[in-house]
């Protein structure tokens, strides 16, 4: 049995990823629990699977409570493996079994080609999808020691987690996210009909960015470079923001809390909105459950976070066949490495109104570089390729 734990109440790439991965495995019959708040995304999604979840509190991670809540768990399900999705789950997660004596692979047992028990060793995955900084500090070096693999969807943050983390190269691994590239075989219609929501011009571009919108991924500078392009190109271009703010709690009418940061950048890309109405240059859109169809209405995708360790979306936007523009840090330069895409600085709109420019009077260079993205996120990203990753770490074979 694995329980995942993600305490998270937002809805961002994150969240959707690790939904996305408890799907796959469900469909590959893994059983599973889902340790989660009450407010989180996909309890009703997954409890009509019958994939059974399981809610603790927030609060701290260094909460008794919260810690014994685990235990009654992995006590009840009788869990094989703890595979948490975020730092501070990761934390409790260790500290919460601290004591429990470490798996070991040779100490394991076969019993019809699959491993059998568990019980007799804590096993703990983690899986790291966001930037880190150094944390080499005494708190860290217990709770990584407790991890049996840590997982990033690149090369290079492996590297860095080397250089930055308390962990020993056999720790790592690096697996990447999984796509689902029959999701991306939609009807014409339904491409022609988001067009037309949009409201797009005949031969006007559309450049779309799908993140949450937090000032760190660099909407506010995506917004701004719809106003240098239509002045220095009329029109040519029409600017979609799709996403929603970062949700941090919920009050007691259950209504969303917003980190402040992430609702004041909403509260300027609103008026933004308003304001480029009347030219046609700038809409912001809430989140999309189904946002594929814009991908593919999409003629470029920018992705212009300050510090992104490896995007998901600019790898849908690849699997979708957009011209991806991503900012020059963390795993994007990995991504659009091999010519398959532009990088830019980041926290410039010019920057991104350049980018964009250069494209237009390149078209050989666009269609090349978007047909070496689209090769290689189908070499690297299908679940295909994927998924027989997860059940080895899961199985540790």
């Amino acid at each position: 049995m694995i329980a995942h734990i993600m305490t998270s109440v937002s809805r961002g790439g994150l969240e959707l990823y690790v939904r996305e991965l408890i799907l796959k495995l469900h469909g590959a019959k893994i059983p599973q629990v889902i340790v989660c708040d009450t407010n989180a995304f996909m309890v009703n999604e997954m409890r009509a699977l019958g994939i059974p979840v399981e809610f603790i509190r927030s609060g701290s991670r260094y909460s008794p409570l919260r810690m014994a809540r685990l235990r009654a768990i992995d006590r009840e399900r009788r869990v094989t493996v703890w595979h948490s999705h975020q730092r501070d789950d990761m934390i409790l997660v260790a500290l919460a079994f601290f004591f429990r004596k470490a798996w070991r692979p040779e100490g394991r047992r076969r019993h019809g080609g699959r491993l059998r028990g568990g019980r007799k060793g804590f096993r703990h995955i983690f899986s790291l999808y966001m930037g880190f900084a150094r944390k080499k500090d005494l708190l860290h070096r217990l709770v990584y020691r407790r991890i049996e693999k840590l997982v990033t969807t690149s090369h290079l943050m492996n590297t860095l987690a080397l250089q930055r983390l308390p962990v020993k190269p056999e720790q790592i691994i690096c697996i990447r996210y999984g796509r689902d590239q029959a999701a991306f075989k939609v009807l014409p219609q339904k491409i022609r009909a988001v067009k037309k929501s949009l409201g797009l011009k005949p031969k006007q571009k559309l450049v779309i960015s799908l993140s949450r919108l937090d000032p760190m991924k660099g909407v506010r500078e995506f917004a701004e470079a719809a106003r240098f392009t239509d002045n220095k190109m009329r029109g040519r271009f029409l600017f979609v923001q799709i996403g929603e703010r970062t949700i941090i709690g919920f009050d007691s009418e259950k209504k969303p809390i917003y980190l402040p940061e992430s609702d004041d950048v909403y509260k300027q890309l609103v008026a933004f909105d308003r304001g480029a109405r009347s030219t046609a240059r700038f809409k912001l859109l809430p989140f999309q459950k189904d946002f594929i169809p814009f991908l593919l209405a999409a003629d470029y995708f920018v992705l212009g976070s300050y510090d992104e360790m490896y995007s998901l979306s600019m790898i849908d936007a690849m699997m979708a066949g957009c011209f991806v523009i991503g900012t020059n840090n963390g795993g994007t330069v990995e991504q659009l490495a091999d010519a398959r895409g532009l990088l830019i600085d980041a926290k410039s709109a010019t920057a991104i109104a350049a980018a964009l420019e250069q494209a237009e009077h390149s078209p050989a260079l666009r269609h090349k570089m978007q047909k070496a993205a689209q090769h290689w996120v189908m070499q690297e990203h299908t679940w295909r390729a994927v998924l027989p990753q997860w059940l080895v770490v899961y199985d540790a074979k």
